[in-house]
């Protein structure tokens, strides 16, 4: 039956031995489940892979039964079944199988535990997902199909799609990530599921729908799970600022989206890039207000196209207004790349690129100015006690520096004297 598996995965069970035989002698089953069983299957191999197994064991018993292999355990999910451990200096978590009880109002289950793996797959999101390694027969374990699914390219729910998706909203969001991420085709029972169950979003928190979209706009073909998202009606249950655009302006989104590079600020700012209010659309998802500052940043790619050129004082201000580790070149950069998706070579943005590059010869502190004076330096020339007017005579030397290029302290002080 070992013939079934791809030989990483036969690898993994040979390093799980211990822990199988050890579960064994007392009675209980060892499964090996998660992304590493699907990617595995497709011939997906991932150095970051979680290694996760579902048991018929009680998180009691699972710390047991680890407590003397392991060179440390944790145990902050006991509560909802997951204890961690690491073994010979690989990471595991071992949880005991499960049978979710949802609430209609609420997205976070009541956990129940249970004794039957085929229980515990069939509450899993999607059939590729819904796959167990059986660790003491070294055999696939696949009562839904998700093997055949993955060969078809077929994404399908282990139970009725209203029912899977009535349990858990956020399972119609990630249904978008794994048809871009894995090219795989929604059911047309899911999409008629999703079109009519979008309301039921309201009971997902606004941070895990901005995680598990976060996931889809960092994906290389995002921009086929934003057309689901489109087509379904879901995208104004998820981000309503976008769900007011047109389909074809969504289109031209994503496709931003998968031409900048790929990290959460630059993906964030093309998707949000046509949005009037992009500080108010991201902050609806409670990000971190770094993420916000960063994607408004970015978002100024606006104000780059509509420019005729940009002025040394410009780009100086500009420089110098970069925030965190930022720098002004990345905000040309992505305009350039937001233009090509548009079918046009920014010219402004490559010439003020261009610019930046030798002002930054020319002046080493275009990044971060530094003063030619220190404040107390100022307060002695100009005879005062620090203060206001030691802070207004900084800003006159910042002003001069902006429009005019670097001083001296010679200079400066004959600017305010």
């Amino acid at each position: 039956m070992s013939g079934d598996l791809t030989a990483p995965l036969t690898r993994i069970i040979d390093d799980m031995a211990p822990i199988t035989e050890r579960f064994a002698a007392a009675g209980h089953r060892l499964y090996l489940v998660g992304g590493v069983v699907r990617d595995h299957l497709l011939g997906v191999e991932r150095d970051d892979s979680d290694l996760d197994a579902t048991t018929d064991a009680t998180p009691t018993q699972i710390k047991a039964l680890v407590s003397d292999l392991a060179d440390a355990v944790w145990a902050q999910g006991e509560r909802f079944g997951t204890i961690g451990c690491r073994i010979d200096g690989k990471p595991y978590e071992i949880t005991t199988h499960r049978a979710e009880v949802y609430a209609d109002s609420s997205r976070k289950p009541t956990v129940e535990f249970g004794t039957d793996v085929r229980a515990d797959l069939e509450r899993r999101d999607f059939t590729v997902n819904a796959m167990a390694v059986d660790l003491h027969e070294r055999a696939l374990v696949d009562p839904f199909g998700g093997r055949a699914d993955l060969d078809a390219g077929v994404l399908r729910t282990p139970m009725g799609p209203d029912v899977s998706f009535s349990d858990d909203p956020l399972r119609m969001l990630r249904a978008a990530r794994f048809h871009a991420g894995y090219d795989l085709a929604p059911d047309p029972a899911m999409v008629v599921a999703i079109e009519s169950m979008g309301e039921r979003m309201s009971i997902v928190s606004a941070e895990r729908i901005r995680d598990e979209l976060q996931k889809l706009i960092l994906l290389t073909g995002a921009s086929a799970g934003l057309r689901l998202l489109t087509d379904t009606g879901l995208l104004a249950h998820v981000v309503p600022a976008l769900a007011i655009l047109q389909p074809t302006e969504i289109d031209l989104a994503g496709r931003r989206v998968e031409a900048v590079d790929v990290n959460a600020a630059h993906r964030w700012a093309a998707l949000l890039l046509d949005v009037a209010d992009v500080r108010g659309a991201l902050r609806a998802l409670k990000p971190s207000g770094s993420l916000v500052t960063d994607v408004a940043w970015l978002a100024r790619a606006d104000e780059v196209r509509r420019a005729e050129s940009w002025s040394d004082e410009e780009i100086r201000r500009a420089a110098a207004g970069a925030p965190g580790d930022h720098r002004i070149d990345e905000l040309f950069d992505f305009s350039v790349a937001v233009a090509a998706v548009e079918g046009r070579d920014d010219e402004v943005a490559r010439s003020a690129l261009a610019r930046v590059g030798e002002l930054r010869a020319a002046e080493p502190d275009l990044d971060e100015p530094v003063p030619p004076l220190r404040g107390d330096e100022v307060a002695e020339l100009l005879g005062v006690e620090p203060g206001p007017a030691v802070g207004a005579a900084m800003r006159t030397i910042a002003e001069h520096r902006f429009a005019n290029g670097p001083l001296t302290a010679d200079e400066a002080r004959e600017l305010l004297g």
